[in-house]
């Protein structure tokens, strides 16, 4: 399929998706055509989180925040987020996090009430240790917000003596203010304010009972014959810590259990077997292993690609071109990577579909980026351009526009869009490509 540049000014279902994505189109959109009819789109972004992945991609606020800025919404945003705390909905910590992260980037920018909402931000979730906003505020006001968590932390632990606290915000002065600095506060506080004393108090039980709780069993020391008795044995352990025992584990103790796993018939054990060499890969191919790769279970399906992804041979080959026509195309991408022949490339994007799903589409952009990286060609710019297009991960797009630099077949439109991303590191890559660009290396038109 082919992925085009997109056409301005956007409409609203476009604009939409791109704020959710953090598409530089959105941005493009705000600043050069405005925001008229777009303000509730904007405005329900700012109070829900409706990024892919909050943990592994980058804050989305501050992006949020400029658009925000350049259609002049500050009030309209910080009247919406009053609403919910005045009358607030259940519980939802990515949309509690994010409007405190939103109040904490319009603080910052000077809006009148956003200092002040955040504060009242400041909660605990139900029965949790989650707690919304104490980051927000560390980071806003310094020694004299963690002043404030801090006290609110020793109330909550008078009404509640199990409500665990760890170190993070100190931390996080710390790497700002200098060490010691945030510790040092808290202890001057303390002498006179009993609610800092308490959290205090708490910090020093954690700190023991992290130090004196026993260390767990090392089960990468089990040799091949007990990892192989633990699968017979211990029918509800999972066993996902054989990825970790595989790449610790000798051959000799690998191929104990390689051994196994050929003779082994029952999916159940198999599955835990082949997580032995979920990273290291099988030692060596055997055509046993190929009904697994076609099994019915997708979890066996996958524990089985990973484990022989690494191996050249014909008869992978042959088996990701049958996912291939069966249009299995992430077990495909893993297969090809070491079984790859020219005009393997053109074959796969051939096969691509616009995507109905946000997590198998994710998750096949993770794929489809290993295949492209370990074979770089000018025929991967449609592949590339399908992850920077529909992955929903901002990530995902990262690696994608890293992969059509390195390649050199960046088309400009994508350049000039990612200057606008809402992830820094995007930006960075595209502005560093077009100043490039400028002193001779060429982009795709």
């Amino acid at each position: 399929m082919q992925i085009e540049n997109p056409i301005f000014p956007l409409a609203l279902p476009v604009f939409a998706s791109a704020l959710r994505t953090g598409h530089g189109r959105a941005m493009q959109q705000v600043k050069t055509y405005g925001a008229v009819g777009l303000e509730d789109k904007i405005i329900e972004t700012c109070v829900l989180c409706l990024s892919y992945d909050p943990q592994c991609e980058a804050e989305r606020e501050p992006w949020l925040s400029a658009i925000v800025d350049n259609a002049n919404l500050q009030n309209q945003v910080i009247q919406a987020i009053g609403a919910l705390l005045r009358d607030p909905p259940l519980e939802d910590h990515r949309d509690l996090n994010q409007r405190s992260a939103m109040l904490k980037e319009l603080a910052v920018n000077g809006t009148f009430d956003a200092r002040r909402l955040l504060y009242l931000s400041l909660t605990r979730l139900s029965h949790t240790a989650n707690v919304i906003a104490a980051d927000q505020i560390v980071a806003l006001d310094g020694v004299d917000g963690l002043r404030f968590v801090a006290r609110k932390f020793g109330l909550w632990l008078l009404d509640d003596p199990d409500f665990w606290v760890d170190d993070w915000l100190i931390q996080q002065l710390d790497a700002s203010a200098g060490s010691g600095v945030a510790l040092a506060a808290l202890e001057r506080e303390a002498a006179t304010d009993s609610n800092i004393a308490r959290y205090l108090a708490a910090l020093r039980d954690t700190h023991e009972i992290r130090e004196t709780s026993a260390d767990p069993m090392d089960r990468t020391l089990f040799t091949g014959a007990q990892i192989v008795a633990h699968v017979k044995n211990d029918f509800k352990d999972q066993c996902h810590w054989f990825r970790g025992w595989g790449m610790c584990a000798d051959s000799a103790q690998r191929e104990i259990v390689f051994t196994a796993l050929l003779d082994a018939h029952e999916p159940d054990h198999v599955v835990r077997l082949l997580r032995c060499f979920s990273k290291t890969g099988v030692p060596r191919f055997d055509s046993r292993l190929l009904q697994w790769i076609f099994h019915t279970d997708e979890i066996v399906q996958w524990a089985a690609v990973k484990a022989v992804a690494s191996l050249n041979h014909p008869e992978l080959r042959k088996a990701a071109l049958q996912l291939l026509a069966m249009g299995d195309l992430g077990r495909t991408a893993h297969l090809l990577i070491a079984n790859y022949e020219e005009g393997d490339m053109l074959r796969y994007a051939q096969r691509l579909e616009h995507p109905t799903d946000a997590d198998r589409c994710h998750h096949l952009g993770g794929e489809i980026l290993e295949l492209c990286v370990a074979h770089p060609c000018p025929e991967t710019l449609d592949c590339l351009l399908y992850v920077y297009e529909f992955s929903p991960c901002s990530t995902c797009r990262r690696r994608a526009v890293s992969a059509l630099i390195a390649s050199d077949i960046v088309p400009k439109w994508v350049l000039t869009e990612s200057t606008f991303d809402a992830d820094p590191e995007t930006r960075k890559l595209a502005a560093d490509a077009l100043a490039d660009s400028k002193q001779g290396r060429s982009t795709t038109g």
